[in-house]
């Protein structure tokens, strides 16, 4: 499989027919993972991670049965010279790319101006089944850069009908929000059993940059 080169020296195992076939599933199947990177591009990309300023997220979010438990350190900024970024503007252009195989494109373009670094201890509970914000358009982009953890999408906010995607080191996992193909509806996911220290980076097109989250 051809590779695509980021600025910063980093190769997608990825390519662009791969990444369109991923994307044609998501209409019918929500959230799609595929291998996206190696070992070594991981490596690079932590280190640009661990130089990064994170804080506890807040353990629940929302109330009543819209309640979502998190057990997670994030950080949302990210330095204007970051690798993360060179990376997620290389990302951004693959997929692009990726979306105009497609007849008709589910998506005109991709944007990823959104940046969500997590770091999950070992043992963590991860976080409760709960969607994306409305605010956020396209496409959801997660790739695991280090660590286990078993991410599933389901029905609701009850776990109903959970189904498993791959959750591995150099692994993408695609979710769609609306107007991805015309659809309007959000997948219902979570991440639980962290089975040694997570690190994951999340990349969303945030119609609202600036306002709080």
């Amino acid at each position: 499989m051809a590779s695509d080169t980021i600025e910063m020296g980093i190769d997608f195992t990825a390519d662009e027919a791969a990444l369109a076939g991923a994307l044609a599933r998501l209409p019918a199947e929500g959230a799609v993972a595929l291998p996206l990177i190696g070992e070594a591009a991981c490596q690079e990309l932590l280190a640009a991670c661990a130089r990064l300023a994170y804080r506890p997220a807040r353990p629940l979010v929302g109330q009543g049965e819209r309640a979502v438990q998190q057990d997670f350190e994030i950080c949302m900024t990210v330095p204007p010279d970051s690798p993360l970024r060179a990376f997620a503007g290389a990302l951004e252009r693959l997929l692009t790319n990726a979306l105009r195989r497609l007849a008709p494109p589910p998506l005109d373009d991709v944007v990823l101006n959104d940046f969500a670094v997590q770091r999950y201890r070992a043992g963590s509970s991860g976080i409760s089944p709960h969607r994306d914000h409305l605010r956020y358009r396209g496409l959801v982009a997660l790739i695991n850069l280090a660590g286990r953890g078993r991410f599933f999408i389901c029905d609701n906010r009850a776990g109903d009908d959970a189904r498993e995607l791959p959750d591995h080191p150099g692994c993408l996992l695609l979710m769609r929000q609306p107007p991805f193909a015309g659809l309007s509806d959000r997948p219902f996911h979570f991440l639980k059993d962290i089975s040694e220290p997570r690190v994951s980076l999340g990349l969303r097109h945030d119609t609202r940059p600036g306002e709080p989250s």
